[in-house]
C-alpha cells in the first residue's frame, strides 16, 4: 500500500452509534491524517506455572482513534457551514447559522449537553476502517507565513477493516481554499485590548474523551472540556501595554478578549473571539532581534458554553 493514497470521509449518524452509510459520505480535505485502528484496555490471562512466560491478553473493550490535520478555511459561501462542520459538531460544538442578507454567517461555539457524533471512514490505498459513533476534541494552529490548521483526534467504535477496491466517487464540497497568515489576510489579531504584531495563536478545545464499554453498553463520551491555549506577539512598550500586569493573579485575576479574525473575502472569513480570557506564564523569545511575549491562555465562560466561538462568514 502506498502512504500517500489515503481518503477521510464523515457522514451523520441518525441514532448514535448506528453508522451511516458511505454513499451519504462528504469527502474531507486533510494535509495528514493517521489512525491507530485497534487500541483498547488490554488484560492478562492469569496462570501459575512451573515456568517462566507470558500468557495471552485480550483486548476487553476495543476502539479506533483517526487523527486528522485539516486546513482552516470558509466554505466558499457566507452562511453555508464548512464541510468540515460535522466534525465540529461531533467535538461538542454547537452550530449556529444565520441567514439574513447581509449577514450571513455560521458559529461554533462548545455545548456541555446533547453532543452529536459522527460516522468516520478511513480510506487507505484498497482498503477502509468504518468508525461509527465518533467523537473528538480538536487543537487550532494559525502561525505568521504558514497555512493555519485543525487537528481533530477522532474516537469511535472498532470494527475490522475490509478490502475496498471501488473508487471513492465524492468531490470535495463547501471549502475554500485556506489562506496563509499574514499581515495582508490577517486584519485582526487583538490580546487583551492590544492590537501588535502578531506571531502565532493556537488553542486546544481540551474535551475529555473517554470510551466506556460495559455490560450491555459501549459509547465514547465528552466528559469534561478546558479551552487553552497560547498567544505570541511582539512584545510592546510596557507603557502601551503592560503585559506583566495583565497575567498577575496574586492579588486579583484579569479577563480579557482575545480575537483574531483570517480571510478577507466573504465565504472564507473565520473570526476567532475568547470574550474571558486569562493570560498567564509569561516567557520572551527572540524573533530577529526582537523580543517576543509568549503567553499562556486560558478561556473562560461567561454565561455557559461561550467561552470562545469559532465564526465562518
Amino acid at each position: 500500500m502506498k502512504t500517500r493514497k489515503k481518503l477521510l470521509l464523515v457522514a451523520p449518524e441518525s441514532e448514535y452509534g448506528a453508522g451511516a452509510d458511505l454513499a451519504a459520505a462528504i469527502l474531507l480535505v486533510v494535509s495528514e491524517l493517521e489512525s491507530s485502528p485497534y487500541e483498547g484496555d488490554r488484560v492478562e490471562r492469569a496462570r501459575i506455572r512451573q515456568t517462566f512466560g507470558a500468557e495471552v491478553e485480550a483486548n476487553a473493550a476495543p476502539y479506533t482513534t483517526v487523527t486528522a490535520t485539516i486546513p482552516l478555511a470558509g466554505s466558499g459561501t457566507a452562511g453555508t457551514p464548512p464541510n468540515f462542520g460535522l466534525l465540529l459538531r461531533a467535538c461538542g460544538m454547537s452550530e449556529t447559522i444565520v441567514s439574513d442578507v447581509g449577514s450571513e454567517s455560521v458559529t461554533y461555539q462548545p455545548a456541555t449537553d446533547e453532543h452529536e457524533s459522527a460516522c468516520v471512514w478511513f480510506v487507505e490505498d484498497g482498503q477502509l476502517q468504518k468508525v461509527p459513533g465518533a467523537r473528538g476534541t480538536i487543537e487550532f494552529s494559525l502561525t505568521a507565513k504558514e497555512y493555519p490548521t485543525m487537528q481533530y483526534t477522532m474516537t469511535g467504535f472498532y470494527q475490522r477493516p475490509e478490502a475496498h477496491t471501488d473508487p471513492v466517487t465524492q468531490t470535495v464540497t463547501d471549502i475554500a481554499d485556506e489562506l496563509v497568515v499574514n499581515k495582508q489576510n490577517t486584519a485582526t489579531f487583538s490580546v487583551h485590548g492590544h492590537e501588535g504584531c502578531g506571531q502565532s495563536m493556537s488553542f486546544s478545545l481540551g474535551n475529555e474523551v473517554v470510551h466506556r464499554a460495559l455490560i450491555g453498553c459501549e459509547g465514547v463520551y465528552i466528559t469534561d472540556r478546558s479551552v487553552s491555549g497560547q498567544v505570541e506577539i511582539e512584545a510592546p512598550d510596557i507603557t502601551t501595554k503592560n503585559y506583566f500586569e495583565a497575567m498577575e493573579s496574586h492579588e486579583g485575576v484579569t479577563l480579557g478578549v482575545i480575537e483574531l479574525e483570517h480571510g478577507k473575502t466573504a465565504g472564507n472569513i473565520v473570526n476567532i473571539r475568547g470574550p474571558k480570557v486569562q493570560l498567564a506564564t509569561l516567557s520572551r523569545n527572540d524573533a530577529d532581534g526582537l523580543v517576543h511575549y509568549q503567553m499562556d491562555a486560558r478561556y473562560t465562560p461567561d454565561a455557559g458554553d461561550d467561552e470562545i466561538a469559532i465564526t465562518f462568514k
